[in-house]
């Protein structure tokens, strides 16, 4: 872009130039008004100035670069721009969406922390070792599920530990009422299994 306004000082006629890019992320970007990111913003008001001054500006994207050699040529010297240290930054500014990815995974670092350190939720912790493999999974989550994730539902033993049952084993006979004895163990819920 600078490149083309210093063309604009030198010229009395107006002028046309087309700009290539094989990033389609980039090329995106520019077309839709609605993304604020600071680099696309700075790119459309430069070439909306220089469409003040009778410039016409287009984008055009291509295909990765092998094979074109203008557009290798423009990545060889991008790279050699990037390994300079002579080279001024003229453009600085970090975007916003890497700022809110670093902050969500900041948290999630922080959420894992007290959730590898937390004493309770060793039900939970069962199903969902880690933050992450909560967050990737879609559940909807329902006051039964709840209850056997957490194991504070209507099982025994949890109905034991306040005294609301006289003993903690399953009707089955075969070891405690827990969720995990119900979903994998108990032969009273086999049935109710193979539907689920």
């Amino acid at each position: 872009m600078e490149a083309i306004e210093s063309l604009h000082k030198k010229s009395i006629y107006p002028c046309t130039a087309t700009i290539f890019t094989d990033s389609k992320v980039t090329f995106d970007s520019l077309h839709n008004a609605n993304n604020h990111a600071n680099f696309a913003k700075e790119i459309r008001n430069r070439v909306a100035s220089l469409d003040r001054r009778e410039w016409k500006i287009t984008f055009s994207w291509v295909k990765v670069y092998v094979g074109i050699y203008g557009n290798e040529l423009a990545n060889k010297l991008a790279k050699e721009a990037a390994r300079s240290n002579g080279t001024s930054i003229a453009f600085n500014r970090v975007p916003k969406s890497t700022l809110y990815y670093e902050a969500a995974e900041e948290a999630k670092q922080k959420r894992q922390d007290e959730w590898t350190t937390c004493a309770k939720a060793a039900t939970t912790k069962q199903y969902f070792p880690t933050v992450r493999d909560r967050l990737g999974i879609k559940i909807n989550l329902t006051p039964n599920l709840t209850a056997m994730l957490t194991g504070h539902g209507r099982t025994r033993p949890y109905l034991h530990c306040f005294k609301l049952r006289d003993d903690a084993m399953c009707i089955c006979l075969k070891g405690e009422q827990t969720t995990d004895h119900l979903s994998f163990h108990c032969t009273k819920t086999h049935t109710h299994k193979e539907k689920f």
